[in-house]
């Protein structure tokens, strides 16, 4: 990395941060305002427990204390403030205080935006009277409201006249007079501003914030109002969105109800995609303008309050939608879990047949290792048996061959007697069948029709066709081999292997193989 980046580097870091504290600031702020939201019938009730004194001291009749009592109520209802004006009106005895009733007539029609009204009674008021009796700037801060409100919003007076012209030249006229107080400072930073000054006018409102008292909610208010639009000219609009809250907290916190920081605030949530937020500040401030009787704030709110009630429907249309839609997806992936579920199923089922068959094969391999053991270990005893019997028998042909010649030991191999004992193989082939499967015979009777079953007595020899039968229970299935085995001849098995498939009960050509399933 060269040195050359690390300032690039640094820069970055610094405005990454310098957004991330922007941002927390905001969101305090937001936390902030809707802990004071709930609060608010408190400020309400605090603020007609404070103006009590003053509407007692109204019964005796006094111009001041109607006037202090409008000054009150300007910011909260136009109705009250309408009425305080009124008795002012009634009750001005003084050449002053009727001007000052007239001037203060005007900027309330100003501020309930009946700007023709306010207008034609302005320009009727003696402006050499209002010189010679000090009400310069009062009467100039009058003039800026109702010209302020003519040229920012569009207004059938326009037609033929310019008022920015009018504005500037009051508000030129009061900086000329005023650059001390919040007021003075206050239209000296907007004239920089519509100059295009906008750094400058942010440096006046600042040292404004700091030098406000903290419980002057009305001067704190219009303070952070002023530098959150300053703040939106820079393009600095997180700073923006934060003094807006601010100047908000102070709104309610003054008891003011003809506030335009929280419809601000509402339309930069609304860009943000904060609908339900940006919905609730903008029925808030309606709620609030309607209450305190503001009609002007109330005809230019509610095309807006519709609109975001509009983006909000449309946004929770499009979360239904996109609510379907996953609702969609998730029953297709269900589908599929269900149709995987299914498949794994079958392939249990399978596996539990699979399973199952390879128990009966283990169990017909155990069996087939149970006949193998024992016909291996009678046979073994009986190969043992016959080699000794051969042994004995050559020892006594070497016998008959040294002491009695050739013709007897001719004599002694010619004897019947002498050949192999086919009898007693079977016998032991009978006993160790039987020993291995004990109901043989009785498993192949519950096969065949009753006149055709065989009865055998323990210690009888089996008849051929149940040795037929034995042997194909141990695996010998073509005929020859059993004839060999059992020392018969092929016609033979033929003949009784059909016999015995004829006389069975289940159809002849299962018979063979129940019987090799026979235990």
């Amino acid at each position: 990395m060269s040195m050359k980046q690390y300032p690039i580097i640094l820069l970055s870091l610094c405005l990454l941060l310098t957004a991330c504290h922007t941002r927390s600031t905001f969101q305090s702020a937001l936390n902030e305002l809707d802990d004071v939201i709930e609060r608010q019938d408190q400020y309400q009730q605090a603020f007609e427990h404070r103006n009590d004194s003053l509407r007692t001291r109204l019964a005796s009749g006094s111009w001041e204390s109607a006037l202090a009592l409008y000054e009150e109520y300007l910011h909260f209802s136009a109705d009250s403030a309408w009425r305080y004006i009124t008795l002012m009106e009634k009750r001005a005895v003084k050449r002053e205080q009727a001007l000052q009733t007239a001037i203060d007539k005007c900027y309330l029609l100003g501020t309930a935006h009946y700007e023709e009204s306010a207008l034609t009674l302005f320009q009727s008021l003696d402006t050499r009277e209002v010189q010679a009796t000090g009400r310069s700037l009062d009467y100039l801060a009058t003039g800026i409201k109702i010209f302020t409100n003519l040229s920012r919003f569009s207004h059938p007076l326009q037609k033929d006249r310019n008022y920015t012209d009018s504005l500037n030249a009051y508000r030129h006229a009061y900086i000329t007079q005023d650059t001390v107080s919040y007021e003075g400072r206050k239209l000296l930073a907007q004239s920089l501003r519509d100059k295009g000054d906008t750094q400058s006018a942010l440096r006046i409102f600042q040292a404004c914030y700091s030098d406000a008292p903290p419980t002057d909610y009305h001067q704190l208010t219009s303070i952070a109002y002023n530098m959150a639009m300053l703040y939106g000219m820079t393009g600095d609009i997180d700073s923006k969105k934060t003094w807006l809250a601010k100047s908000a907290i102070y709104d309610f916190k003054a008891a003011n109800r003809d506030f335009l920081s929280l419809y601000e605030l509402a339309l930069a949530l609304y860009k943000d995609r904060d609908y339900k937020r940006a919905g609730q500040y903008i029925t808030l401030h309606l709620e609030n303008v309607y209450a305190g009787d503001f009609q002007g704030q109330v005809i230019r709110s509610s095309g807006v309050q519709n609109f975001i009630i509009e983006a909000a429907l449309r946004a929770e249309r499009q979360k239904q939608a996109t609510l379907a839609f996953a609702i969609i997806v998730l029953g297709v992936f269900a589908f599929f879990i269900l149709w995987l579920l299914v498949i794994r199923h079958n392939q249990a089922i399978k596996l539990s047949r699979a399973n199952a068959a390879l128990e009966e094969v283990n169990a017909a391999l155990s069996n087939a290792n149970k006949i193998k053991d024992n016909y291996v270990f009678r046979y073994m005893d009986l190969s043992v048996q016959y080699l000794d019997k051969i042994e004995a028998y050559r020892h006594k042909l070497r016998q008959i061959a040294r002491n009695q010649g050739t013709d007897a030991l001719l004599k002694e191999l010619r004897n019947a007697a002498n050949y192999a004992d086919y009898k007693e193989f079977y016998r032991i082939f009978d006993q160790t069948f039987l020993g291995i499967f004990p109901g043989f015979v009785d498993g192949v009777n519950a096969l065949l029709r009753p006149h055709a079953r065989f009865v055998c007595l323990p210690g009888d020899a089996l008849p051929t066709e149940i040795r037929i039968l034995a042997s194909i229970r141990l695996g010998i299935d073509e005929s020859p081999h059993i004839a060999s085995f059992l020392k018969c001849s092929l016609s033979t098995v033929y003949t009784y292997r059909a016999k015995m498939r004829n006389q069975a009960l289940c159809p002849k050509e299962e018979f063979e193989q129940r019987v090799r399933e026979l235990g």
